[in-house]
């Protein structure tokens, strides 16, 4: 196993984190020391071919140098263990995310929830502000609404985050799903670390597959623009009446042409919904709700 690395300018940090998101899953990350505030770009691979094979994907956001990486050997334990330097237990309100290895460290207020998790490399944690957005949707609903006869949809699931924390704030029935088989993997093996497996789905599927018409009262996608766009139709189809409707993972910058597609097709379909965005740093989320 080999660590490939190579610095990043403090300027281009949020850019980065972005492009990341948008490639997730991927072996790529941003490292950022808080003392010095100094950062790098890393990650692991089984060889210096496989690590060029994906720079591409970056090498966009750096300047042109005839050696852009730097190479380590690791040990496959380290390389491992790497990912969890960047999950750091927070907050929202009354319900937390914890990491799975602070678990019985970690101490909450009596009344709040908890919800423990082991991300595995390059899967969501909640720390990106498209999921800090989704899940203030999902909290929102929760509370307008008595949720334990409603069922809420996690689309392109990654960890479970979305998923899990719905079935934590009560929702009846919870389903998630993802095209990449890994992902399923660990939201169903977070689902057991909470002892939530029984009572929460998830199921390798795209978002065609996976949202039969009028499935879910709340339908939470945090995926690309592009993707959201091309599934317009499956995406409000699948809320029933009076639900909501999530879309995240939306750059600000394509918010307003994502809106009007989503606003357009619901208008020729026939149904009445009210649209409204909400906005964390460069990312967006589009919430329709259905009147």
């Amino acid at each position: 196993m080999i660590k490939a690395s190579r610095p990043v300018p403090a300027g281009l940090f949020s850019t980065l984190e972005d492009r990341l998101c948008e490639l997730a899953p991927s072996s790529w990350f941003l490292m950022v020391n808080r003392l010095t505030g100094k950062g790098s770009l890393e990650g692991y691979f089984e060889s210096e071919r496989e690590a060029f094979d994906t720079w591409p994907d970056l090498a966009d956001l750096f300047a042109i140098e005839e050696q852009p990486l730097a190479f380590n050997e690791v040990r496959d334990r380290d390389w491992k263990e790497a990912y969890k330097e960047h999950f750091n237990s927070w907050s929202l309100g009354s319900m937390h995310w914890v990491p799975e290895w602070e678990r019985g460290h970690y101490v909450a207020p009596e009344d709040h929830k908890i919800l423990f998790l082991d991300p595995g490399m390059a899967f969501g944690t909640g720390l990106h502000e498209t999921t800090r957005l989704c899940l203030g949707a999902m909290m929102r609903f929760a509370e307008k609404y008595e949720v334990e006869e409603l069922r809420c949809t996690d689309a392109g699931c990654g960890s479970g985050i979305l998923a899990l924390s719905a079935k934590l704030l009560g929702f009846g029935e919870v389903r998630g799903f993802d095209v990449d088989s890994d992902a399923v993997r660990i939201s169903i093996e977070n689902a057991e670390a909470n002892k939530l497996a029984s009572i929460t789905s998830f199921r390798v599927n795209d978002l065609d597959g996976g949202l039969p018409a009028e499935s879910t009262d709340l339908l939470l996608a945090n995926v690309q623009a592009d993707v959201l766009c091309a599934n317009v139709l499956s995406l409000l189809y699948a809320v029933r009446p009076c639900g909501m409707l999530a879309l995240s993972g939306i750059l600000t910058s394509e918010a307003n042409e994502t809106a009007e597609v989503f606003r357009r097709r619901a208008r020729k379909a026939g149904l009445q919904v009210s649209l409204q965005r909400k906005d964390d740093g460069d990312w967006s989320l589009l919430i329709l709700e259905w009147e």
